[in-house]
């Protein structure tokens, strides 16, 4: 359990703050250099709306490290649920029945506009929730059972399946199949530290090896098999993927542009105000392709080395706590942030497929930038509430 402590400002993790400050700082700065994002904003008014987006993420991240983390045991379910009747009324607007403030844009079912705010993404804010309902779920299985058994332990999966199932499904469905893998993600993240035997992990390693392996034998045999699971511009970003060059002048056009962007950018990119490579919609999901093009090979491996001590600090949270819950949440935020890195900074290298993700702390949009806050202060907070012991 953890502990309340009034000199709680004493225990702060300066180094972390100080990485996400400079994220934030390199996020401006790259917003700045990208592309004019459509023609209702302009690049300052974007700049401006990220500033206020770090400073309400800022409050918020204040807020959920004073409060004690470890009450979010009897909140768990509370939070879940909350989020997840968000997104069962998505799908619902999706399905034709009216729902107040539900917002469709690009044939995704994905937001509420919210007036004098903006757009409000739940499946993001359903991250940080569903890391919470599982490491409940973990921690309680675990303090019922001090030497579970082969069954105990399928109980356990059992558990974790039945409640990250109806997210993920939901996500999919609306269709965000980024945000769905990163879902994927966290509950495979906390399932490896959950304890349980590795027979078990290593079945479920080769089941996800296996769905891999299918996948891409309907992709190439069966097309029409994966039409009815995808939407079809979900199956076009498997194909711009794959081979770009002959989807250059549509769905290929991203991608060549952002493997265009960042060669340019060589050892130490084009500069400042270069518009050599224009690289649209840059300020969103390829704002690494902006950042390894005007500041090139160096400030590209400087951005990955502060993403690098942001993981870093979060693991030395997660092993310095005594509380179980606690791992359990900073396990769930490293598998939620490392997954979501490698994939975004991946897609625009064309090593991974475009699924649409944001890169953590760098990427315009508040509600990732909200969620990620939230995690930070999360964090924090289990760091500040650890005991420290003479022989650790």
């Amino acid at each position: 359990m953890s502990q309340n402590d009034p000199k709680l400002t004493t225990k702060i993790d300066y180094t972390l703050i100080f990485v996400v400050f400079l994220l934030g700082l390199t996020s401006l700065i790259a917003i700045s250099q990208a592309p004019d994002p459509d023609g209702n904003l302009t690049i300052t008014s974007v700049i401006q709306k990220q500033i206020l987006w770090y400073v309400v993420g800022s409050v918020v991240c204040v807020v959920v490290f004073i409060f004690d983390y470890d009450k979010l045991q009897n909140l768990a379910w509370f939070v879940y649920g909350f989020v997840l009747l968000l997104l069962v009324s998505l799908i619902a607007f999706k399905l034709g029945i009216p729902v107040p403030f539900a917002h469709e844009s690009n044939g995704a079912y994905s937001w509420f506009q919210l007036p004098g705010i903006g757009t409000i993404q739940p499946a993001e804010f359903m991250k940080v929730a569903l890391i919470i309902a599982l490491g409940q779920i973990i921690y309680r299985h675990r303090d019922t059972y001090d030497h579970p058994s082969g069954k105990q332990d399928l109980l356990l999966v059992g558990k974790i399946f039945i409640t990250a199932f109806p997210p993920f499904a939901l996500v999919l469905i609306q269709p965000d199949l980024g945000t769905a893998l990163i879902l994927f993600a966290i509950t495979f993240f906390l399932i490896f530290v959950s304890g349980i035997r590795w027979r078990w992990l290593l079945m479920m390693i080769t089941l996800v090896i296996l769905g891999v392996a299918l996948f891409f034998y309907l992709f190439f045999n069966h097309p029409d098999i994966l039409n009815t699971i995808l939407e079809k511009h979900q199956l076009n970003r498997f194909s711009a993927w794959l081979n770009p060059n002959e989807y250059s002048n549509n769905i290929g056009y991203q991608l060549l542009h952002s493997l265009t962007s960042i060669g340019s950018g060589q050892l130490y990119g084009r500069g400042i105000e270069s518009t050599s490579v224009i690289l649209p919609f840059g300020h969103t999901d390829f704002i690494f392709a902006v950042i390894a093009g005007h500041f090139g090979f160096f400030g590209a491996s400087v951005v990955i080395s502060l993403l690098f001590m942001l993981i870093y600090r979060i693991v030395n949270a997660a092993l310095a706590t005594h509380d179980p819950f606690g791992t359990y949440i900073c396990t769930g935020i490293i598998g939620m942030l490392t997954f979501t890195i490698f994939e975004n900074i991946g897609m625009t290298l064309q090593v991974m497929p475009i699924t649409g993700i944001p890169l953590p702390f760098l990427s315009y949009g508040g509600s990732a930038l909200l969620n990620n806050m939230i995690a930070i202060g999360l964090v924090l907070s289990i760091e500040a509430r650890s005991r420290r012991y003479m022989f650790d």
